[in-house]
């Protein structure tokens, strides 16, 4: 009904109507001699049916449009309640972050410039899990697979807790494998951290080809206590991690650590499904942190 009164309805369909109507009336009351008074009532009856469908016809515009702007509403208050929750998120993402700066410069005090945290480098609360690792497993070899912050920070614990250990951290891009060096030297600590040059090579694992650091990088390392995986980026490769745990494993001592970052990363959620297929004998544990991370133990 709203369709059919929105289509014929219309302001210059009823002028049309209004106006054949009054001739109507008029030649009715002239040709039967009615007279003034019922001629004119006569004639007044087509201009209220007139108004009144113009009403009619107002009244459903009006209701029509009161609907769009009711739904437009109520998706501009859904909008508005996401938007806010995502900010409280954020807030409360960078409050953690913050206070896990604070920790780390507190127990780790330096007076030198420290290099960016979070986006593709680790973000603090990691670097926070990180750096308790090491002061409470006092590991004699830490392995790193990227190089950058945590590769500092981590060599900042060694020094400050006398840790009679070391770190080397492969790296497949030499410029910011480079300046990771040139961080560890004004920090003091490049006699404890080794920053390695590892450009991708291929390697076929369970009949699959991945793209993964040198092998001359990385076969004399034995007894890794500590293994951090944070690299390569998922750009370079499907499953570009994958390969850490398989060419690895066997360089891990027993009572090895190993943690997975980036599990925000579809592809790194499967790389920690197929080495908990692939090794058994690991558990692993969720970390709730910005990026998510998982760290692996022997059960």
């Amino acid at each position: 009904m709203r369709r059919l009164i929105q289509r014929f309805v219309r302001p210059d369909t009823v002028a049309a109507l209004v106006v054949v109507w009054l001739a109507g009336a008029l030649g009715l009351g002239l040709g039967t001699s009615a007279g003034a008074v019922p001629t004119v009532g006569l004639m007044a009856l087509g201009l209220l049916l007139g108004g009144l469908l113009l009403l009619l016809r107002h009244n459903l515009e009006l209701a029509s449009r009161i609907g769009t702007l009711s739904k437009e509403s109520q998706r501009t208050f859904a909008e508005a309640r996401r938007i806010g929750s995502n900010l409280d998120q954020q807030l409360k993402q960078t409050f953690r972050q913050l206070e896990a700066s604070q920790n780390l410069n507190a127990l780790l005090p330096t007076h030198e410039v420290l290099p960016a945290t979070r986006g593709w480098a680790a973000s603090p609360d990691l670097l926070m899990v990180l750096v308790d690792l090491v002061i409470t497993e006092r590991p004699s070899l830490v392995v790193e697979c990227g190089s950058g912050a945590s590769t500092l920070w981590l060599a900042l614990a060694m020094r400050r807790f006398g840790i009679d250990g070391r770190i080397v951290a492969l790296d497949h891009d030499p410029t910011f494998g480079g300046q990771t060096r040139d961080f560890l030297a004004r920090h003091g600590v490049g006699d404890l951290a080794e920053v390695r040059d590892a450009p991708l090579e291929s390697f076929t694992l369970e009949g699959e080809t991945y793209s993964w650091y040198a092998r001359r990088a990385w076969e004399d390392l034995t007894g890794i206590d500590l293994l951090f995986v944070d690299g390569p980026p998922a750009t370079t490769g499907h499953q570009a991690r994958y390969p850490a745990l398989p060419l690895l494993s066997e360089s891990l001592s027993p009572g090895a650590t190993a943690v997975l970052d980036d599990l925000v990363v579809p592809d790194m959620k499967r790389v920690l499904q197929l080495w908990l297929d692939a090794y058994p004998d690991f558990s692993s544990e969720i970390l709730p942190l910005e990026k998510q991370a998982a760290v692996l133990r022997r059960k």
